[in-house]
């Protein structure tokens, strides 16, 4: 892409992102408005927890999420890692890379094709964007360096949020569960708290549940992670 396109492209993001009200969920917007996607997500790593979803553009892609953040492994784990984009050509068929995650997509079949953009400022590493099409296969040239281009906006975003800016891309609360859960399971068996979630999440993966429906559970006391 030519620099006067780039710069129309920022023009259009950061309107279709005010338009939609600012904040992560219309950064997703923002992403399946400007871009030739179906839908969009936004993943974040944080502390232990790994990757989690900060926001979604439906059900579909807030579902192959938790799938992610359930196996803690998956495209948007790979590509953060990596530092590169990810692809998955076939979402049905094309997860051998990781048999966790593909196993937690069995539960819900989906179909198209996604592709994962790491978020990541110079070493560090804040999450990936995840962009989702109906076609399948790889996305073509122009697509890929839009898609890095806004996954740049994205972090520069995220890195200068402040005052209001930054309430509106506060933690969501399927993470505040997560966190409190991993709290409370460490407490209650005194493990590190590196392990409490590897609890939970091999709790979540035997049930056939997702991490966030077992950690609303324990915070709701619902459940009880035991000791081993």
């Amino acid at each position: 892409m030519a620099s006067s396109q780039f710069d129309q492209l920022t023009g259009q993001f950061l309107r279709a992102v005010r338009d939609a009200g600012g904040g992560l969920g219309a950064v997703c917007a923002a992403c399946v408005r400007v871009l030739p996607v179906r839908r969009a997500a936004i993943v974040l790593e944080e502390r232990d927890a790994g990757m989690q979803p900060w926001c979604a553009s439906d059900e579909f892609a807030a579902r192959v999420e938790l799938a992610q953040a359930t196996a803690g492994e998956g495209p948007a784990v790979t590509a953060v890692v990596g530092g590169v984009p990810v692809m998955v050509h076939e979402l049905s068929a094309d997860c051998e890379h990781w048999p966790g995650f593909a196993e937690a997509l069995a539960a819900a079949p989906v179909t198209g094709s996604m592709f994962a953009v790491p978020l990541r400022l110079g070493s560090i590493r804040l999450g990936a964007v995840d962009l989702y099409r109906d076609s399948l296969g790889r996305p073509g040239p122009r697509l890929l360096s839009a898609a890095l281009h806004i996954a740049d906006l994205v972090t520069a975003s995220l890195v200068l949020a402040t005052g209001d800016d930054a309430r509106q891309w506060a933690q969501p609360l399927s993470s505040r569960w997560i966190h409190q859960a991993a709290g409370m399971t460490s407490a209650q068996l005194g493990i590190e708290i590196a392990d409490a979630y590897a609890r939970l999440r091999g709790y979540a993966f035997t049930h056939g549940l997702s991490l966030v429906e077992v950690a609303r559970r324990v915070v709701e006391r619902e459940i009880r992670i035991e000791a081993e």
